[in-house]
């Protein structure tokens, strides 16, 4: 209890100089003020806002009612060969999707109330998220999402949003800045959530040798063993409770929703993320939120991958669509 309770003082100040030695390796001020945000008016996806027309009417189909279908994606650029990346253009593409067959991208407000009170605002329902914090959100995905006038959340790595002498470090994916989320979050169109603190670091890896996320049991190298299972809920306490309670105070309300890194799930992952706060925690399991949908085991369908087309967005709604209607009959 003890050591919990020193953590959790240690999250509340934003980590204290030992920890940020140990995981920086350097003296680290919270969320900086960084300059390197381009003016969304002036990025290359910016376009109109799209109005109906005579020539091109949104199709008024009903997939679907009281669910919502939840829509993932990471890294938007043409210029990596990594695998959760789509490239531009394409992304483009899904949005129009789904623009023209009148599905309804709803804010992360709406979706929460639909997981507490079993109500929408519109039939045929997505919730469009985004796991990492990564700059193209900003500079790619945004310009073309506030094209739609769609809402979407970006589930930030919020140790990577701290990061500034770094930030653009050889194989590093240069990360958003606070400038730029400021600068979404007053369109009305973005909300930021929880990836992790620092639970998420690609260049770690675990007891084989492979990469992995953090959140599972680590191997302690010095002691040549893995961690128990008391070390292993401080560690997550300790991470969770520094990502909600650091982003928390930058957004000025409570942040409430975590997505899991490379969607790991146990119930020692869940019982922290309840002990640090959360009330709502997204994986990587694929399926659609209804009403009655565990708040700690919110489904998600990645979309966000280079071979994922427009035909897969058509099969992902008609198996939501076939699902509502069995569900009717």
């Amino acid at each position: 209890m003890f050591l919990t309770f020193l953590f959790f003082i240690v999250a509340i100040g934003f980590l204290g100089e030992s920890f940020l030695e140990k995981k920086n390796k350097q003296e680290v001020q919270p969320f900086p003020q960084v300059d390197t945000s381009i003016s969304i008016s002036e990025t290359k996806n910016a376009e109109p806002n799209v109005t109906p027309t005579e020539e091109a009417v949104v199709q008024t189909k009903k997939w679907y009612n009281n669910q919502v279908v939840v829509l993932t994606y990471h890294h938007v650029t043409d210029q990596s060969n990594q695998r959760y990346v789509i490239a531009p253009d394409q992304f483009a593409r899904h949005m129009k999707f789904l623009h023209d067959n009148g599905l309804n991208p709803i804010s992360l407000e709406e979706f929460l109330r639909f997981m507490e009170t079993g109500t929408l605002p519109t039939e045929n329902a997505v919730l469009i998220t985004f796991d990492d914090g990564y700059e193209s959100y900003y500079k790619e995905a945004f310009p073309i999402l506030r094209t739609y006038g769609y809402p979407s959340v970006n589930f930030a790595i919020a140790g990577r949003l701290r990061d500034v002498a770094d930030r653009k470090r050889e194989n590093m994916t240069p990360p958003l800045t606070r400038q730029q989320v400021n600068e979404m979050i007053q369109s009305g169109l973005v909300t930021i959530g929880s990836h992790t603190y620092s639970l998420h670091e690609e260049e770690e890896r675990n007891e084989w040798g492979d990469l992995g996320p953090e959140t599972a049991p680590v191997y302690l190298k010095d002691l040549h063993r893995l961690e128990d299972e008391k070390e292993y809920r401080d560690r997550l306490f300790v991470d969770f409770r520094i990502s909600r309670v650091s982003l928390s105070d930058w957004m000025k309300q409570e942040i409430e929703v975590i997505s899991l890194p490379f969607g790991y799930t146990s119930p020692i992952v869940l019982e922290t993320a309840r002990e640090a706060g959360y009330r709502y925690v997204f994986t990587s399991n694929r399926g659609f939120v209804k009403q009655g949908t565990d708040p700690f085991a919110i489904p998600r369908n990645d979309m966000g991958l280079r071979d994922v087309k427009e035909e897969h967005l058509q099969q992902l709604f008609t198996k939501a669509k076939n699902e509502f209607e069995g569900e009717q009959s």
